[in-house]
Parts: structure tokens; C-alpha cells; sequence
């Protein structure tokens, strides 16, 4: 196993990356490769997250009974509001803000942090509060793996954490959509999601760990057999270690990080041969390499 997954913990957001680009995965948790873009959308975006953050903040301080203060906006004011109209407090009711639970999955970890929690004597709620305007369907919402991950782990872990034997149908996660709903979304949990759901988690990992293993494999084959071209002066062969365009990402890599170090040991057709292969590494992967 790759000595960064064996002590990796996994969530929602590093399962979905996968699911949608396992190579994303790879070079943003793995290699520690982040990116963002400059564009308008990208700065609403991250505006967004700083937006979110901000009244996540509020809501915790509501639910530990810590006073929010006064310089609130107008539209925080407002989705407070409505978190207040439709989740009244109760004293015989446990309520758990930006809460933490984690459980182990044969060598992984796995975790979710909750908005809210709410625990009665025979029931859990899951809270999220979602600050964007972007509509949703319930069959998304409920085939979100935030909404997978969360209401796993509340079945296998908050439960025991608390010592009740809640029955699995009355654990419910609500998406509460506050600049366009008025009421929150509610999904309810059953003995065939969880199954489904765990099965799909484990699975999930597994094909992780044989992903990296993959690439890792491939990275180490790959880069002595560039090496050695390099150094026997047989640039023009190089096409033929990158076989398909899968093989071609993954050792995107390699270039990122030796090119510079490659090309003073060459030129002439040698040299040119390797700035247009590059070309075609940069186009397949949309990495700019300079040379």
C-alpha cells in the first residue's frame, strides 16, 4: 500500500473526487497538488465557500448556546430565521453542531463532519445547511455521497457513540437549501441503503488502493526506462514508453518534475522530439510545463 493511503482518512469530498477523476485523486491528495483557477466563476466560487463558512460559524454558536452577535447581514439574518422557524429547541433533545464522528475500514479511516446532529431517545437527524442558489432534484440528493457517507456513519458510529439501538428508519438527513427552500429536504435511511452504502464505501476504497498502486507501479517502470533513453541519447523512441493516454497522464508527472534536468543532456531532433511529445503530455493533462 502506498505509505500516504495507509494512514489516509477518507471522505465525502475525497470519494467523490475519485468517483469523478481518479487522476484528480491522485494529484491532489497523493501528490499534493492543488490548483485554483482566476476565472469570475472560480472567484464566486471560493467567495461562496468563504460565504458558507461564515454562517456555518453562526448556526454552531446558535446550537451551543453562544451568543451570534449583532453585525449579522441581512440574509444571515434571514436563513437564521428560517433554521429557527423549523428546528425548535428541545431540552430533552441532544444537538450536536459541527460534529465530528470516524470509523475504521479494515486499514482506512473514514470520516464526516455534520452541520447538526439532533439525537432523540429513538431517532437522529442529520442537518446540513446548503448556501447556494443551485436547485437539486431529491433522487440527487439522495445519491449524493455526502449523503452516503453521512448517514453510514451515523447508523455505524453516533449511535454506538451514545449507546442506543435506534431503529435504521428513523435516521433522516435533511438538506436545508437556504436561499431557495423554505423547508429542508428530508432523505430517510433503510437496511437496504446501508448495505448498499457500505458495500459501495469499501469497495469504493479498495478500488483506491489499487488505483495508486497502479500508478505507482507504472511511474517507477516508466521513469527508468526515460531515464535510460535519456542517457543512451534514443529520444526519438521515447513515444514508445507511453502507450496510451492514460499512460500518458500518469507520467505527466515525470515531466512536470525532471524535464528541465532531461533536455540539458540533449539536442538537436533528440531535443525537438521531446519538447513536442511535452506538447502532447500538456494537451492530454492541461499541465504547462516550461522549456
Amino acid at each position: 500500500m502506498n505509505q500516504k493511503l495507509k494512514y489516509f482518512v477518507y471522505s465525502q469530498n475525497s470519494l467523490n473526487t475519485f468517483k469523478s477523476c481518479p487522476l484528480k485523486f491522485k494529484y491532489k491528495y497523493i501528490d499534493n497538488i492543488n490548483w485554483k483557477f482566476d476565472g469570475i466563476e472560480s472567484r464566486d466560487y471560493y467567495e461562496g465557500l468563504k460565504s458558507g463558512s461564515e454562517f456555518h460559524l453562526l448556526c454552531e454558536r446558535y446550537f451551543k448556546n453562544i451568543p451570534i452577535g449583532e453585525n449579522i447581514s441581512e440574509e444571515f439574518q434571514l436563513w437564521m430565521q428560517k433554521i429557527k422557524d423549523t428546528i425548535k429547541i428541545d431540552n430533552s433533545k441532544i444537538y450536536l453542531p459541527e460534529y465530528e464522528a470516524r470509523i475504521k475500514i479494515k486499514n482506512n479511516y473514514l470520516t464526516a463532519k455534520y452541520d447538526l446532529v439532533i439525537i432523540d431517545k429513538d431517532s437522529i437527524e442529520i442537518w446540513d445547511w446548503k448556501t447556494e442558489s443551485q436547485k437539486t432534484s431529491y433522487k440527487n440528493i439522495e445519491s449524493r455521497m455526502q449523503t452516503i457517507v453521512y448517514m453510514y456513519l451515523a447508523k455505524e458510529v453516533i449511535q454506538k457513540i451514545y449507546n442506543m439501538d435506534i431503529p435504521i428508519e428513523n435516521i433522516s438527513m435533511k438538506y436545508f437549501r437556504l436561499k431557495v427552500d423554505d423547508k429542508p429536504i428530508t432523505v430517510k435511511y433503510s437496511s437496504e441503503k446501508y448495505l448498499r452504502s457500505k458495500s459501495f464505501i469499501e469497495n469504493n476504497i479498495e478500488n483506491i488502493n489499487k488505483f495508486i498502486e497502479r500508478c505507482n507501479n507504472i511511474l517507477e517502470d516508466s521513469q527508468y526506462k526515460l531515464k535510460s533513453e535519456v542517457v543512451d541519447g534514443k529520444i526519438s523512441n521515447i513515444m514508445n514508453i507511453f502507450k496510451g493516454e492514460f499512460l500518458a497522464k500518469v507520467n505527466a508527472e515525470i515531466f512536470t518534475r525532471n524535464i528541465k534536468k532531461y533536455l540539458v543532456k540533449i539536442n538537436g531532433d533528440a531535443k525537438r522530439n521531446t519538447i513536442t511529445f511535452i506538447d502532447r503530455i500538456n494537451t492530454w493533462n492541461k499541465v504547462t510545463v516550461e522549456v
